[in-house]
C-alpha cells in the first residue's frame, strides 16, 4: 500500500521586498494573479492530486479566516489545518510539521505559496517520485555562467555542470524529517528542508522541473506569470 501524502504550504511570509516595490500592504501570496489569489493556485493543484491526503497551511493568524473562507468557497476539502507561522520560514514549516497526524512512512511535501505555476503533469511526476524514493526535491540545471565575487570583483568562475537551482515542492518521509529536526537541535539556519535532511546524513534525489515554476518575489514576477499562464 502506498504511503499517504501530507502537504505543507508555506504562506507566513510578509514579503517585505515585494510590498516595498509594489506599494501594496498585502503579502504576495494573497495578491491577485489573473483574478485569483496566488495561494489558491497551490491549494487547487494539490486538491486535484488523488494521492494527497491533507493540506496544512502555515500563515499569519490574521489570515486564518480569509483562508478558511477561500477554501470553503473553492471546495478545498483537503485543507485540514491552519498553523501560525514562526519568525522564519524554517520555523513556520516546523510549526506545521509538528501538527501533522502521520504514520512514519507517510510523505510530507513542502511547497511555497508563492509558486503558483507548477503544472499538473509536473506535480504528478514529482509525487510519484516521492512515493518511490522518499526524499525528493525539484530543481533546474544552471544554464548560465556562475561567478563568485567579492566587493564587486570576480574571484572565481564556478563550474556549473553539477549546479542546480532548487525549487519547491520538496518531499520527505515523515520519520526522516522528524529525525532531521532532532539532529539539527537548535539550528535554524537551513534555507530549505532539503538542507535540513542533508545535514542529518540522508540522500536526496532531484527531479528536473520547469523554469516556469517561478517564485514570486517582485511585482515583475506577477506580470511575467500572467503572460506565462495565459
Amino acid at each position: 500500500m502506498n504511503p499517504e501524502i501530507h502537504v505543507i504550504i508555506t504562506a507566513a511570509g510578509r514579503g517585505e521586498r515585494f510590498r516595498k516595490r509594489n506599494n501594496n500592504p498585502k503579502p504576495k501570496q494573497y495578491q491577485l494573479l489573473s483574478g485569483k489569489p496566488v495561494i489558491l493556485y497551490s491549494l487547487q493543484n494539490f486538491q486535484k492530486m488523488s494521492n494527497v491526503k491533507s493540506i496544512t497551511v502555515s500563515a499569519e493568524a490574521e489570515y486564518f479566516n480569509y483562508l478558511h473562507s477561500l477554501a470553503v468557497k473553492n471546495r478545498i476539502t483537503k485543507l485540514t489545518g491552519l498553523v501560525e507561522g514562526g519568525k522564519s520560514r524554517f520555523e513556520s514549516v516546523q510549526n506545521a510539521f509538528n501538527q501533522l497526524n502521520c504514520s512514519v512512512d507517510d510523505i510530507v511535501v513542502i511547497h511555497d505559496a508563492a509558486r503558483p505555476n507548477i503544472s499538473k503533469s509536473e506535480l504528478k511526476e514529482f509525487l510519484d517520485a516521492a512515493i518511490k524514493n522518499g526524499e525528493v526535491i525539484l530543481g533546474c540545471k544552471v544554464s548560465e555562467t556562475v561567478k563568485k565575487c567579492t566587493g564587486n570583483y570576480v574571484q572565481q568562475t564556478i563550474p556549473r555542470d553539477d549546479l542546480w537551482l532548487i525549487q519547491t515542492p520538496q518531499a520527505f518521509r515523515y520519520d526522516v524529517l522528524s529525525r532531521s529536526y532532532i539532529i539539527a537541535g537548535k539550528r535554524t539556519d537551513f534555507t530549505d528542508e532539503s538542507s535540513l535532511v542533508e545535514n542529518a546524513g540522508y540522500k536526496v534525489k532531484i527531479v528536473e522541473g520547469s523554469r516556469n515554476n517561478i517564485k514570486i518575489t517582485s511585482p515583475g514576477d506577477l506580470t511575467l506569470l500572467k503572460k506565462i499562464m495565459k
